[in-house]
Formats: C-alpha cells, structure tokens, sequence
C-alpha cells in the first residue's frame, strides 16, 4: 500500500518537526440518538507498542495505521482545519 503526502501536509510536519504520527481509532459513546461514534486522530509520536499497528514510511517520516482502520483506497496524508490544522487521512 502506497501513502501520499499532499504539499500542505509535508510543509506542516517541516514546519513543526514532526517525525512520526500515530492514526488511532477512537469510539466515543455519545448519549441520546448517536450510540457510538468512530473517529480518527492524529498523535504525533510512535505508538509505544506498535504490534496493533500499519506501518508505512516515507523518506524520514514514520506513519503508524490502527489495525481496526479498513483501508478501502489509496491514502493520503492532507491537513484538516482552519485554526486548528492537524493532519488527517483521505
């Protein structure tokens, strides 16, 4: 599996230095109508056990994927949010 990494994204992880990120499956049990919600999040560092991990590199930069994340396309690396820009998968 190929991983890419659009322009923005490789300027944000230089800019901030970043040398590894972590993509960790999080259910989040809301109350009312929603049950549980699924959500990806980006932790900037190796994961301390990385045996439930995907790994994949690109040049200097380490990427782990949760096991539990089904891959159905490419993926590619890209920034999310206005104020709050961190990176996320597509």
């Amino acid at each position: 599996m190929n991983v890419e990494i659009s322009k923005p994204a490789r300027k944000f992880i230089q800019d901030f230095g970043i040398t590894d990120v972590t993509f960790k499956l999080v259910e989040l049990d809301v109350r009312g109508a929603m049950g549980i919600i699924k959500e990806i999040r980006p932790f900037y560092q190796a994961p301390a056990d990385a045996s439930g991990y995907k790994y994949f590199r690109k040049g200097y930069f380490s990427i782990f994927l949760d096991r539990e994340i089904m891959i159905v396309g490419p993926l590619v690396l890209k920034i999310s949010g206005f104020l709050n820009k961190k990176l996320a998968l597509s």
